[in-house]
């Protein structure tokens, strides 16, 4: 990857941290997009895990400066299971780097909002009292959880697709529509 191109990718989820940050809807935020695309587009690289982490807690901190709900998150024992899931994101985007593609960025977003609602909501039926500590309980953590899916799903579609757009249109590559396989 050229200095440039690592620049431009950077510069683009700079931006979006931003619409994270400014525009606080519920689960509806690119943070799990730059996950997944900075492990596709950076591949086995150490980088491809310090520039999501190193965005992915700077926006977490801006948000706890602008609300006391959100400082009260930021580094609790919940967004471990936060953390961790954008940590397994990272490595679906590795595991599809060599399969860069509409089609794999499309399969990764899918299987990253996935990994985040099963992970996420396991932490919640782990960490938060109103859920029995049984298989009772963690099915209704799931059913809590799945209203917030739809916007996890739908904005890990389309952040994704933004920056393999945006990405591939700064960078001059050719947008390949399948690779899948």
């Amino acid at each position: 990857m050229k200095k440039t191109d690592l620049i431009a990718l950077v510069l683009i989820l700079i931006a979006l941290v931003s619409v994270r940050v400014f525009f606080n809807i519920p689960n509806f935020n690119p943070v799990g997009a730059i996950a997944l695309m900075s492990g596709m587009i950076l591949g086995r690289k150490m980088i491809a895990w310090i520039v999501p982490f190193a965005l992915i807690i700077l926006g977490d901190f801006a948000l706890g400066l602008s609300s006391p709900i959100h400082s009260d998150y930021f580094l609790s024992s919940y967004s471990v299971f936060v953390y961790l899931s954008f940590g397994i994101t990272i490595g679906i985007g590795v595991l599809l780097t060599k399969r860069l593609s509409v089609s794999s960025t499309l399969l990764g977003s899918f299987i990253a909002a996935v990994a985040f609602f099963l992970i996420t909501n396991a932490g919640s039926w782990l960490m938060m009292p109103e859920y029995s500590k049984d298989i009772t309980g963690l099915i209704t953590s799931y059913k809590m959880g799945l209203p917030f899916f739809r916007a996890t799903l739908l904005s890990q579609i389309i952040f994704s697709s933004i920056i393999y757009g945006v990405y591939h249109v700064v960078t001059k590559r050719k947008v390949e529509f399948s690779k899948v396989s």
